[in-house]
C-alpha cells in the first residue's frame, strides 16, 4: 500500500489518504500535535481499504427496504420469448 501505486500502475485510492496519516503520524512524534488527532484520518483510511462502515450502512438500507416491502410478493423475473412480447 506504502507504495502508492494500483492494480494499474497509476495512485492508488487510499493513498492520499495514507500520505496524511503519514504526515499526521510524523508530526504526533515530532510533538506538535496529540495522537487523538490522527485517530479520524486513521477511521477514514482504514475504511477506504475496508469499507466496513460503507457495507454496514448498506446493509441498513437493504434492511429497510425489505421491511417496507415485506407484504409485496416478489417478481419472478421474466425469460424468453414472454419477456420479449413485455417489451413492445
Amino acid at each position: 500500500m506504502s507504495s502508492g501505486f494500483g492494480l494499474t500502475g497509476g495512485k492508488s485510492r487510499c493513498y492520499s489518504l495514507w500520505v496524511d496519516l503519514a504526515q499526521c503520524e510524523s508530526e504526533f512524534k515530532s510533538g506538535a500535535i496529540e495522537r487523538s488527532a490522527c485517530q479520524t484520518k486513521l477511521a477514514d483510511f482504514i475504511e477506504c481499504l475496508d469499507h466496513k462502515r460503507e457495507r454496514a450502512r448498506l446493509e441498513e438500507i437493504r434492511e429497510q427496504v425489505l421491511e417496507k416491502n415485506k407484504d409485496v410478493p416478489p417478481r419472478r423475473p421474466q425469460r424468453g420469448l414472454l419477456a420479449l412480447n413485455q417489451i413492445e
